[in-house]
């Protein structure tokens, strides 16, 4: 399937380009003194249902939100082509740099921060992908370009706002050097930006890019891992009255990952690679690695495989929903048999003594990857959560596809339910909230909200909340409270503009497209 292309002729224009269209290109205008080409768009994600379990290999639910980033486009005919690069957020400061007329690559430097090294991501990946289709830009330069960039995306927030700018720039990158009689695919645009930003050092999983390049209105993504990188729509059901709604919700509590991470994100890697292994060694079965871990020791899906292919002489899994709810259930009782003895966790030499190793071995093979502190692994927590979230996110599936509700509050309180069932296990099983994040999701759902959760890594960011967008309209509502309760008493001082971009309520979205002037 294409990205969606349109243009002011285009009848029922989708809302995000009938109203910030006109407004950017009145700023490039202003800016370039000329009109652009075309606009190249791609939104921001949250993810419903599904944390921490993309680095074990399961599939998770996200969806585009209205928030995103534009970029109008003017194509140049220059001898010596280069790129000018104009923000319309003041902070950030115009740049232009050459082209280089070989073909090669312009350089980006992750040591140096600035935000025009996101642009240069996007623009590498398109380049690569162009060598690919058209041999010509193997020795060619790219053309010259005049680009505006205008986004709502708040940055740091855990809503994808760089995913949103690499989508943008590679989309534009390949219109404006194909011409507008070529049709990027979906499945090609997320391929390729997947490994974007890489270039800067994030060594991200594929879920923010396929969210933001496949998102559809009304629906939810199911986006898998294995045995491809692919998202499937999966159309919300139709209500009798109003529709599905979410408000976004930001902590405005920032973890520094690098400070965090030997207490958080690196350690629960660390678990939840040593859980699969304790599980393997049980039940006598070898990880055939194959996917995303960083320690290159196998994951909770590979033993999940592993042991249904001995016990069971069964395929992997492949992403089908009811198979996938009868093994992850499977899995979950294989849990309990195997660390429900050691709740309280397992010091090294436990943990070593259950893979038949030294310690020394283990030190070495799990501790010295990424730097972490602890005083033990908690194993059985943390597999039980990637189970069972695992689970929730099929059982959501399940749920959208059912073919009738008794009223539009049956849907809500089922679907908010695992959205809740999702927040208990972050926080008990997998310790990834914080008492700023269980404040919101109380007040939210003490004042209308269905289900509330963290969204993103968690340990702060953003929380997600499910509420009804018809007659019962609890949109507002919830918004009072959390400003009320949550914003204007921690944050005393908080001006009108922060909160406007500290809660977004967002139907889910169209993904990435073109607008052509």
């Amino acid at each position: 399937m294409s990205v969606p292309e349109y243009s002011a002729a285009t009848k029922d224009l989708p809302k995000p380009l009938a109203t910030k269209c006109p407004v950017i290109t009145e700023k490039f205008v202003k800016a370039y003194g000329a009109e652009p080409d075309f606009i190249a768009r791609s939104p921001g994600r949250v993810n419903l249902i599904g944390e921490h379990i993309d680095y074990a290999d399961f599939s998770v639910l996200p969806l585009a939100i209205d928030v995103d980033m534009l970029l109008a486009v003017k194509v140049l005919n220059e001898k010596n082509p280069s790129i000018t690069l104009t923000n319309s957020d003041a902070r950030f400061a115009q740049r232009k740099f050459d082209l280089p007329l070989d073909g090669s690559y312009v350089a980006i430097d992750p040591s140096i921060s600035d935000w025009s090294n996101y642009f240069k991501c996007g623009l590498h990946v398109a380049q690569e992908f162009l060598k690919e289709i058209a041999p010509k830009f193997q020795t060619a330069p790219l053309v010259g370009l005049q680009i505006f960039c205008q986004g709502n995306v708040p940055t740091g927030s855990g809503l994808s706002s760089s995913a949103a700018f690499i989508c943008a720039t590679a989309l534009a990158i390949i219109r404006a050097n194909m011409g507008k009689d070529y049709h990027l695919t979906k499945h090609d645009l997320t391929k390729i930006t997947v490994v974007a930003e890489h270039y800067v050092g994030v060594n991200n999983g594929g879920m923010d890019q396929a969210a933001s390049v496949c998102g559809e209105e009304d629906h939810a993504l199911y986006v898998e891992f294995k045995p491809e990188l692919k998202a499937t729509p999966f159309k919300f059901p139709q209500l009798k009255k109003g529709d599905v709604q979410f408000v976004i919700a930001n902590t405005l509590v920032v973890s520094n990952k690098v400070e965090t991470g030997p207490t958080n994100y690196n350690l629960r890697v660390v678990e939840v690679t040593a859980a699969a292994n304790v599980l393997a060694k049980k039940y006598g079965v070898v990880l055939k690695h194959e996917g995303a871990s960083s320690l290159n020791k196998g994951n909770l899906r590979d033993f999940m495989n592993a042991y249904y292919a001995r016990y069971h002489n069964a395929e992997a899994w492949d992403g089908e929903v009811a198979t996938g709810v009868e093994r992850l259930n499977k899995m979950l009782e294989l849990v309990e048999e195997t660390f429900a003895p050691m709740k309280a966790g397992y010091t090294v030499e436990q943990a070593a003594e259950s893979l038949g190793c030294s310690k020394e071995e283990f030190t070495k093979d799990y501790l010295t990857t990424f730097p972490v502190r602890f005083q033990v692994l908690k194993l059985y927590q943390r597999a039980k959560h990637v189970y069972s979230e695992s689970l929730r996110v099929l059982e959501a599936l399940q749920l959208m596809t059912k073919a009738k509700f008794a009223s539009d509050e049956d849907f809500f309180k089922q679907f908010g339910a695992l959205m809740n069932q999702s927040q208990a296990s972050c926080d008990k099983l997998y310790e990834c909230s914080c008492p700023e994040t269980d404040k919101i999701c109380s007040i939210a759902l003490q004042n209308g909200s269905y289900g509330s959760r963290l969204t993103g890594a968690g340990w702060g960011g953003c929380t997600v909340h499910l509420v009804h967008g018809g007659e019962n309209n609890s949109v507002e509502r919830v918004k009072k409270a959390l400003i009320d309760q949550y914003y204007k008493v921690k944050f005393p001082n908080i001006t009108d503009a922060e909160l406007e971009e500290a809660i977004i309520v967002s139907k889910p979205a169209l993904g990435s497209c073109l607008y052509e002037l």
